[in-house]
């Protein structure tokens, strides 16, 4: 009986410091006032993902400048269940990642804030103090959107340098919510904050401002549209991003 308790004790205690943790991070960046790009590669397979997909719901709702996206990769498929938002292009876009910022992984849940950094996605404290320096040292620069009927009217803004951008359109789909009944999620039910249905290229770009449309008449069941620009490589530093909901 004293070793069920302890357990207990122990459980709600670590249980109280993922809350904290995410609280305090959600309170960190409240108040941010330039894009942030937060990619959480997850997997509806991974027990240890919903507190990871929570915390992108609550930092995507306490503030718009924030683009959290959700995309769920296929090598958990085995496990007794196949998730059914998992694209194979999220797979390949995380191998891309840990290859180019030279990190462990691929794994789950793993995020990449702009480009330039990786961690535990349910590390709260540390994905905080990440945006914060990246508010600090590389800030990045808004790329408005805007729906105009078939169209997404896009401008760039102006940059310094003479870098090539690879520039990306990401579209997204409704906050879906899913419930698990087997694998290693069994029973629950989790939240995924804008699921990612396609990312799509716009080709490259020399950072000089301008603007330009795109067709996005097939994407009329969507969400809405993250646009994002990537020094060098198709998962490099972001320099540039905007988002827009239909």
């Amino acid at each position: 009986m004293k070793t069920i308790i302890l357990f207990m004790t122990l459980f709600a205690g670590v249980f109280a410091f993922i809350n904290f943790t995410n609280t305090k991070a959600v309170e960190a960046v409240g108040d941010i006032d330039s894009p942030i790009v937060l990619e959480m590669f997850t997997s509806q397979s991974c027990s240890s993902c919903p507190p990871a997909d929570r915390l992108l719901g609550q930092l995507a709702s306490e503030n718009d400048n924030i683009i959290a996206l959700s995309c769920n990769v296929t090598y958990w498929n085995h496990l007794h269940w196949k998730d059914t938002l998992s694209h194979e292009f999220c797979t390949a876009r995380q191998r891309q990642y840990v290859q180019n910022l030279r990190s462990r992984g691929p794994y789950t849940p793993q995020i990449v804030i702009n480009g330039r950094d990786t961690m535990v996605g349910s590390q709260g404290g540390k994905i905080a103090n990440a945006i914060q320096q990246d508010l600090k040292n590389n800030k990045v620069s808004p790329i408005n959107l805007k729906v105009e009927g078939d169209n997404l009217s896009i401008r760039l803004p102006e940059t310094a340098g003479n870098d090539s951008y690879a520039l990306h359109l990401v579209v997204y789909n409704e906050a879906h919510q899913q419930s698990i009944p087997s694998g290693e999620n069994r029973g629950r039910t989790v939240t995924y904050t804008n699921p990612v249905q396609q990312i799509t290229s716009l080709g490259t770009w020399d950072g000089t401002g301008k603007n330009m449309t795109h067709d996005v008449s097939q994407y009329s069941t969507s969400k809405g549209f993250a646009v994002l620009a990537q020094k060098n490589s198709k998962t490099g530093p972001i320099i540039a991003a905007g988002k827009v909901n239909k």
